[in-house]
This record gives C-alpha cells, sequence and structure tokens, in this order.
C-alpha cells in the first residue's frame, strides 16, 4: 500500500528555479546538486543519494536489491554469506554474472 507523498504548504508560492551545477562528492552515495531559488534568485545546495545496489551471491536468497536492510536480512546469521555493494545497476548485472560463471551463487540456510 503506498501512500502519496506529504504536501508542506507555505506562505511564499513556489516558482520553478534553475539547475546551476553537479559535482561527485568524496563520499560515493551523494552528488552534490546546486540550483538557483525559484523565489529568491539564491543559490541552493543539496545532496543527492546515488543509485546503490545490494548483490547478494551466498544468502537466504540471491539477487540483486535496492535495499540494504532487506539484502542484510537474506545473510543475516548465514554462515560464510556473500554480499556487495555498488553503485550503479550495471556493475551490480556484472558482479552477479560473474558469481554465477564461476559457480559462487548458493542458496543457503541460516545457522542454527
Amino acid at each position: 500500500m503506498s501512500s502519496a507523498p506529504a504536501t508542506i504548504e507555505t506562505a511564499t508560492p513556489a516558482h520553478p528555479g534553475e539547475f546551476l551545477d553537479f559535482r561527485a562528492t568524496h563520499d560515493k552515495r551523494k552528488h552534490e546538486v546546486t540550483l538557483k531559488c525559484g523565489n529568491c534568485n539564491e543559490p541552493t545546495c543539496a545532496l543527492v543519494p546515488t543509485e546503490e545496489y545490494h548483490v547478494v551471491t551466498v544468502g537466504r536468497l540471491v539477487g540483486i536489491f535496492t535495499n540494504g536492510a532487506i539484502a542484510d536480512t537474506l545473510v543475516n546469521g548465514v554462515e560464510m554469506f556473500a554480499r556487495k555493494k555498488v553503485h550503479s545497476w550495471t556493475d551490480a548485472v556484472e558482479y552477479f554474472a560473474h558469481a554465477l560463471a564461476a559457480k559462487s551463487v548458493e542458496i543457503k540456510n541460516p545457522s542454527k
């Protein structure tokens, strides 16, 4: 069940801003985007999350997941689990394909 995002009422109507700049940061999880505010024309910086994929090759279930918490539950308690976080869909598919070719993909039950 999904819900609509919350709407915040403001006294000032929103006006379209303008894109100014994009920079990769040292933190691979975020990029910095600079926009010009549509209301006051001041530059505003925002950190935008990048893509993040979790590749599980040994766990209760294997595959490519976009949610780290789900990937955690698939490897918790599994002895010698294998999981890797990558930052692009292409890298995730390549990593999983390589693991398949190496016959290192395995579904395992948690250790008792």
